[in-house]
């Protein structure tokens, strides 16, 4: 009997060995050649997977009796970034539809538990000072070598202290200074210009995200560097397009997410080196260049006697933050952030030209303020009571610019709709679901209606858990005085100068899937305005 008993056993051993050898070798097929294994074999991986981890990140009742919903794990990347974001639309409705409002999925192998409702916001970050962000976003050991030591992936201390070091140009006052206002109203003039001698516009279209996207690039460039010469700024131009194909690789997940790739001689890798070999020669040399111009206070850019990256590259050498916090900080400010802004810009002139009566109220509105006087059109521009402001928010509340927020972990067990989460759990909020289908916004939660945000404090305490855009607490986005100021101050540009309408009425408002903030992925009327055309034809402006 008991000789029985062993051959059974080693006949289960040789069956578990030669399982774990084949599904071993469907892991590792998948990461290099995904989809080439048989489906059977990738669903019974996955399968197996999604076993493990659930009994490595139980989430339940504090009876223990239910376990959270959850979407399946899938190798190699769980839902992922591909999931989150570049599908993240209708992945909120479809996943929220079959697992409820509190819910569980996963990037990579990480956890994440995903929040629909103001309500649970409230419980989950009622401490968010204390938040810590996810390693790398959880998006792999590529993100990691490409952002993670950012700002705004860090936490705790490192994050204080380098926080401390780059903020300069972001925070209140020297983003919304006279000199940095003016700074951006004559990047946006010359870029319209440069529009209307060679793009689209001269024949009256405009691609709010195509012909857009290079603008708050170089507002931003200029805040960090002050005036490039022209060598720099074709440098910077001609990396965009490799440091676009990194996060490509981000996105895509697989074979990019381990560690041990960079080892390979994969494409990616390649890329990779060349670009962080050019990133850091161009700091270096921009540095040097703004150094030069310390020397020549007549320099009229707002930036120019004092560019910031000085004072950075000072505090890295002084041995305040190491050179890969300001070299990845540098990139997500140019080149991570420029997606981010050029989604929140493009769509609201999307808006508008869609509600042509909006557009009209907020064109009088505009040009009231700029035929009274300079101080009274700045104080417009400036606050947040006026319709200019309403529709910016708007636009945010029915195009977030994201489906999915950045993962960041409480310190504490937090319960949610009867679920326990365990400490340094992620938490992502689905912000289509709190931004638009929420009881905050009945009865018209799909409906442009900006007026919704008049009397609403700019769209602050009172809405509080309610709004999902910048995000909560002291982790809110650096950058979002300066990206507000952009965003005006183009919108009133824009609508000042141009009249705004639909080029094609069978639109269905389609967006770039390749993209993973959304972006709009066609044409718009741009044409310019009675007043322009008047004004152009005279020779004379309304204050002349």
């Amino acid at each position: 009997m008991s000789a029985l008993i062993m051959v059974v056993l080693s006949y289960g051993l040789y069956l578990l060995a030669a399982t774990v050898c084949v599904l071993s070798l469907v892991a590792l097929a998948e990461l290099v050649i995904p989809g080439y294994s048989p489906k059977v074999l990738r669903v019974a991986l996955s399968k197996v997977l999604n076993i493990i981890l659930e009994h490595r990140f139980p989430i339940q009742t504090a009876d223990g009796l239910h376990s959270i919903p959850s979407c399946p794990y899938q190798w190699p990347n769980g839902q992922g970034d591909d999931g989150k974001f570049l599908s993240g639309i209708e992945n909120s409705a479809r996943w929220r539809a079959k697992h409820g409002s509190v819910y569980r999925i996963w990037s990579g192998m990480h956890p994440e538990v995903v929040l629909t409702e103001p309500g649970q916001l409230s419980a989950v970050f009622k401490d968010s000072d204390k938040h810590t962000k996810a390693p790398a976003n959880n998006s792999g050991a590529y993100m990691d070598r490409l952002l993670g030591k950012c700002v705004g992936l860090i936490s705790g201390q490192e994050w204080r202290r380098v926080r401390g070091v780059v903020e300069g140009p972001f925070g209140f006052h020297p983003a919304s200074s006279p000199s940095s206002s003016k700074g951006i109203e004559r990047i946006v003039a010359r870029h319209f210009e440069e529009l209307a001698r060679t793009g689209r516009l001269r024949n009256g279209l405009i691609h709010p995200a195509e012909d857009l996207k290079m603008l708050p690039f170089w507002v931003v460039c200029e805040a960090l560097y002050g005036r490039l010469p022209d060598g720099l700024v074709r440098e910077l131009n001609s990396m965009a397009p490799l440091r676009e194909g990194l996060f490509r690789h981000v996105m895509q997940g697989g074979l990019a997410r381990f560690g041990w790739a960079a080892w390979l001689p994969m494409a990616a890798n390649a890329e990779m080196d060349e670009f962080q070999r050019r990133w850091t020669a161009f700091n270096e040399a921009a540095y040097e260049f703004a150094k030069a111009q310390q020397q020549q206070p007549s320099n009229s850019s707002p930036h120019d006697e004092h560019p910031p990256i000085v004072d950075m590259v000072d505090k890295m050498r002084a041995g305040h933050i190491t050179q890969e916090h300001l070299l990845q900080t540098l990139d997500e400010s140019l080149y991570a952030n420029l997606d981010v802004t050029t989604g929140s810009l493009s769509w609201n002139l999307v808006f508008l030209a869609a509600n042509r009566d909006v557009q009209v109220r907020l064109r009088a509105e505009l040009q009231a303020v700029s035929d009274q006087s300079p101080q009274s059109k700045e104080a417009y521009l400036r606050s947040d009571a006026t319709l200019l402001h309403a529709c910016v928010l708007e636009s945010s509340r029915l195009k977030p610019l994201a489906a999915f927020s950045v993962p960041q972990a409480a310190p504490s067990a937090r319960t949610v709709e009867g679920y326990v989460v365990p400490a340094r759990t992620s938490f992502v909020v689905d912000s289509y679901a709190i931004n638009i289908h929420s009881d905050t916004w009945t009865p018209d939660n799909a409906a442009y209606r900006p007026e919704r945000f008049l009397g609403k404090g700019g769209g602050g305490s009172e809405l509080r858990y309610k709004f999902w855009r910048f995000g909560f607490g002291p982790r809110q986005c650096m950058g979002k005085y300066l990206a507000d100021n952009i965003i005006r101050r183009t919108l009133a540009h824009v609508v000042l100068g141009f009249e705004l309408g639909w080029a094609d009425e069978g639109e269905d408002w389609s967006r770039a899937r390749d993209m993973w903030i959304t972006h709009p992925d066609f044409c718009i009327r741009c044409t310019k305005s009675t007043q322009e055309r008047m004004t152009a034809e005279t020779g004379a402006g309304p204050h002349t």
